[in-house]
């Protein structure tokens, strides 16, 4: 007989992390993977991701998503990869990204990565299709990599609409390993992803980034004052003893803060009111509604301090319909400008 040595063994089991109040930090991806499947596909961690899609950084897809689940709660992934006797394509087209964007159209999430750099073909679709999900109650944010000249990049944020959380253009090194655009655009999304919606990204230091290429000037004529103008995000050195970097300024192109897009698109969800579809349309449901947005609003304005305040009007419009009118979402402005005024006396 052998003698069992006693012990104890003890097994590290990851689970889902699920958006607490104030996050919004579900990731849907359309790209390039090491796979056939045609299917749209959930995942939690990077490990099943890599598992049922591979991890060939040939294909971007593959590439980008461990950048993602820097702070994503889970990923979404729509595979754009076909074969045609035996050669792999892995490129988005215009077809491919509608067909794509289609799959998860009326599901639940949070931001859209293109894991390709977006293109002036590209943005209008993209931003025809977000503007229909916030119509739907279905309101999400894109992310995405700009490779082109400064000119240029400055007139592709001249296309886009106002459910943008950041277009970046600037090469970011992580913990020492140098990135490409489209993998600094993926880590700053995966940030973004792990940040409470009411969070601004303005003079705040990017985690783990410890040099970007280009370095930018922002004097007047310079390469990053444009950028900036055209609200691009971009990044500069704050203290290159301590390898410390800033974003300089998180305002989107349509001129507002991140976290006032955010915020917005995070209340809209918040209030959508499904359960009251096929509810009898009189004043005790309209009351019901009252106080469902009464919650929405108790929540955001005075627990999880999202902004300052809340104004809406509950009506009945017809038998069939009842109109909610969200007059006013009530925001802080960021502080951008501190004057410090210094009197001197020699005594």
């Amino acid at each position: 007989m052998t003698a069992v040595i006693p012990k104890v063994k003890v097994f590290l089991k990851k689970t889902q992390l699920i958006n607490r109040p104030g996050m919004s930090g579900k990731i849907a991806i359309v790209g390039a993977f090491d796979s056939l499947e045609t299917e749209p596909q959930l995942f939690n961690t990077v490990g099943e991701a890599q598992e049922k899609f591979g991890t060939d950084d040939t294909y971007n897809g593959c590439a980008v998503v461990p950048y993602l689940f820097k702070g994503a709660s889970s990923v979404l992934a729509v595979n754009i990869t076909t074969e045609n006797e035996g050669t792999r394509s892995k490129t988005i087209d215009v077809t491919n990204l509608a067909t794509a964007l289609a799959k998860i159209k009326n599901e639940e999430w949070d931001i859209l990565f293109i894991a390709e750099p977006l293109t002036d073909t590209f943005i209008p679709i993209i931003n025809a299709y977000v503007q229909e999900r916030f119509e739907n109650k279905y309101p999400c944010g894109y992310i995405g990599a700009l490779t082109g000249t400064t000119e240029a990049n400055v007139t592709s944020a001249g296309l886009v609409n106002d459910w943008c959380y950041g277009l970046i253009t600037q090469a970011f090194t992580v913990d020492g390993k140098s990135l490409s655009v489209l993998l600094s655009s993926a880590y700053y999304c995966g940030l973004i992803a792990g940040m409470n919606v009411g969070n601004t990204f303005t003079y705040k230091t990017i985690e783990g980034v410890t040099a970007v290429s280009p370095e930018l000037s922002f004097e007047t004529g310079g390469n990053g004052k444009a950028l900036l103008e055209a609200g691009i995000i971009t990044v500069r050195c704050a203290d290159r003893n301590n390898q410390r970097y800033i974003v300089v300024n998180s305002e989107q192109p349509n001129g507002w803060d991140l976290y006032i897009n955010r915020t917005r698109d995070y209340i809209v969800k918040e209030m959508s009111l499904h359960q009251f579809l096929g509810e009898k349309n009189r004043e005790a449901t309209l009351d019901e509604i009252r106080q469902e947005l009464d919650r929405v609003k108790e929540m955001c304005v005075n627990t999880l301090d999202l902004l300052e305040d809340i104004n809406f009007t509950v009506s009945k419009k017809s038998v069939n319909c009842v109109d909610v009118y969200i007059d006013s979402l009530v925001f802080a402005g960021i502080i951008t400008e501190i004057d410090v005024y210094v009197k001197i006396e020699v005594i």
